[in-house]
């Protein structure tokens, strides 16, 4: 799989522009091995640039070339926003740390990242037009502090509208568009450590873990709200997206 994250211009600027387009090129970089079967051009080029030794043979770009994947995977969570800056001498440079800027034009979780639903349409379609293949949506969540309450209850129904409103644009990608989505999981079932921030208390799970970042807690699971409303969802086969 890879991680899809959209990339959009923090203005409208050429050299923005094409900032972004240079950010999700890099984005691209794995996916246009995995389904093209080849490195792109713009990557070969870079490498020479950087006089990068990396042994490639004939025989190993012929092996990369017929282990071509017939689908492919994806995360998605978040888009974001990068920034030209003007005392730069190549434009179409990007560097995730350097260039990665705040976009104000959508809310954010907890955690300060972009809650962006529309986002998952656009990364859709463009994985679409670019690839060809069909598409796994392996991966789809908001990491968020829920809070336990003294009668064991979740209310996160937070989490209910961030699913929902990504399962839409989803179905809006496959109907409207011709989309070909060949499945989707969230993220996640339980409770687990953040793999971004090695937190728990940074909580993706339909099921709740009674355990805290310093290791203590009893280890009990609780159903959240939105256990209850993604098993419906299941049971209807994303047919009825409402409040339960």
């Amino acid at each position: 799989m890879i991680a899809m994250t959209p990339a959009y211009p923090a203005t409208d600027k050429p050299t923005g522009i094409l900032k972004a387009q240079r950010a999700m090129q890099a984005r691209f970089w794995f996916s246009d091995v995995q389904v093209q079967g080849r490195y792109p051009s713009w990557l070969t080029i870079y490498q020479q640039k950087k006089h990068f030794d990396l042994d490639i043979t004939p025989e190993d770009l012929k092996t990369l070339e017929a282990g071509k994947v017939d689908h492919l995977g994806l995360s998605y969570y978040k888009s974001f926003a990068v920034a030209a800056h003007a005392d730069e001498d190549d434009f179409y440079s990007y560097n995730e740390t350097n260039d990665v800027v705040e976009n104000d034009k959508v809310p954010h979780s907890d955690w300060g990242w972009e809650v962006d639903p529309r986002g998952l349409r656009y990364s859709l379609n463009w994985l679409n037009d670019r690839y060809h293949v069909p598409l796994f949506i392996v991966e789809n969540g908001i990491g968020a502090i829920d809070k336990l309450t003294d009668d064991h209850q979740i209310h996160d129904q937070y989490r209910i509208d961030y699913l929902r409103d990504h399962i839409e644009q989803m179905k809006l990608a496959m109907v409207d568009d011709g989309v070909p989505v060949m499945g989707y999981t969230p993220w996640s079932a339980i409770d687990i450590v953040s793999a971004s921030t090695g937190q728990l208390s940074k909580r993706y799970g339909f099921i709740y873990v009674d355990r805290n970042d310093d290791g203590n807690g009893s280890m009990a699971r609780y159903k959240k709200d939105s256990f209850y409303w993604y098993q419906h969802v299941i049971a209807t086969n994303g047919d009825d997206l409402s409040d339960r």
